[in-house]
C-alpha cells in the first residue's frame, strides 16, 4: 500500500550545462503531469510523462527541469555567426538594390533578435535527452521509495483506527438489547403518564416492545459492519492499487453507522454510533492518500 505523497530529485554536471530535476506528488483521482521546463523540451513531456507512468499510477505530479548552461558555451553560443552572415550579406544587396547611402554597421545585424539562436541548438532535446531520460528514473525511483514510505506510516495508522472501530461495534452489538429495555421503560412512563394512572395491558406494552424490538434491532448492522472491515483489512494486505476500493467499502460502512445511529434510543449506543462514525471519517481522510 502507497502513499500519493513523495518527493524525488536527481541532477547532473556536465561540461556544457547542469541539469536538475524535482518531482513532488499529492493526491489525485488519476496520474497527472504538471510541467514546470525550459521552452526547448516541450516536445519530452510525453516521453517523461510515460517515464514516470511505469511506476506512479495515480497523484498529481509536478516535474520540475531546471537546465543551466555553463558561462563558457553561453558565451560562445551568443551570435549564430551563420545567421549573422545571411543578413548582412541581404543587407548588402538591399543597399546595392535601393542605391542606399552609408555603410552597414553591427549595430544593423545584431538587431535581429534569432541571432542567439545558437543557443538552443547546442541543448537541443536529442543532445539533452540520454541525461534527461536517466534523471527521470533516478528521480521516479526516488518519489517511489518516499510513497513507499509514507504508506507503511499510514497503513499503521489505519490499523489502529480499524482496530478501534471494530471495538465500538461489538460495543454496539452488546449495548443492542439495552435499547430495548430503555424503550419499554420509556413506553411505560409515557402510558402511566397519558392514562392517568389506569392499569395498563400488559399484552398491549409487550406487542409494542415486540414491534420496536424488531425494528430496532442492529444485529444485521453489525454484522455487516464486522464484514465490511474485514473487507477493508484484507484489501489493505493485497497490494496494488487499493485506494479506490478502500473508499467504496467507507462508503458501506458510513450507510451501516447512519442507520445504527438512527435505531439507537439509549444514550450509550447513540454515543457509540456518533464514534464509529467519526472514525469511519477520519479513515476516509487517510485513504484520500493512498495510490
Amino acid at each position: 500500500m502507497n502513499s500519493m505523497t513523495g518527493y524525488g530529485r536527481a541532477e547532473v554536471s556536465r561540461k556544457e550545462y547542469r541539469l536538475c530535476i524535482e518531482l513532488s506528488s499529492v493526491n489525485g483521482r488519476y496520474l497527472e503531469c504538471i510541467f514546470r521546463m525550459p521552452r526547448t523540451l516541450i516536445g519530452l513531456e510525453a516521453k517523461i510523462r510515460e517515464l514516470i507512468g511505469k511506476n506512479i499510477s495515480r497523484g498529481k505530479v509536478t516535474v520540475v527541469v531546471n537546465l543551466e548552461e555553463s558561462p563558457v558555451v553561453a558565451a560562445e553560443a551568443l551570435i549564430d555567426f551563420r545567421v549573422a552572415g545571411g543578413y548582412y550579406n541581404q543587407l548588402l544587396k538591399l543597399k546595392k538594390k535601393l542605391n542606399l547611402p552609408g555603410r552597414i554597421e553591427i549595430g544593423h545585424v545584431v538587431a535581429y533578435p534569432d541571432l542567439l539562436a545558437g543557443n538552443n541548438e547546442r541543448l537541443s532535446e536529442i543532445k539533452i535527452w540520454p541525461d534527461l531520460e536517466n534523471l527521470i528514473t533516478r528521480a521516479v525511483n526516488d518519489l517511489y521509495k518516499m510513497r513507499v514510505a509514507e504508506g507503511r506510516n499510514l497503513k499503521r495508522d489505519i490499523n489502529q483506527r480499524l482496530k478501534h472501530a471494530a471495538g465500538l461495534v461489538r460495543s454496539i452489538e452488546k449495548q443492542s438489547p439495552k435499547n430495548v429495555i430503555a424503550y419499554r421503560q420509556r413506553l411505560i412512563k409515557r402510558i402511566h403518564e397519558w392514562s392517568n394512572g389506569l392499569e395498563l395491558d400488559p399484552g398491549r406494552v409487550a406487542e409494542e416492545v415486540t414491534i420496536y424490538a424488531d425494528r430496532s434491532d442492529l444485529t444485521e448492522e453489525c454484522i455487516r459492519l464486522r464484514s465490511h472491515l474485514d473487507m477493508f483489512g484484507a484489501t489493505m494486505k493485497s497490494g496494488g492499487e487499493t485506494g479506490k476500493r478502500l473508499n467504496f467499502i467507507l462508503q458501506e460502512m458510513g450507510r451501516e453507522a447512519n442507520t445504527i445511529s438512527s435505531k439507537a434510543l439509549s444514550g450509550t449506543t447513540s454515543t457509540r454510533a456518533i464514534e464509529l462514525k467519526e472514525e469511519i471519517e477520519k479513515l476516509r481522510e487517510q485513504i484520500q492518500n493512498i495510490e
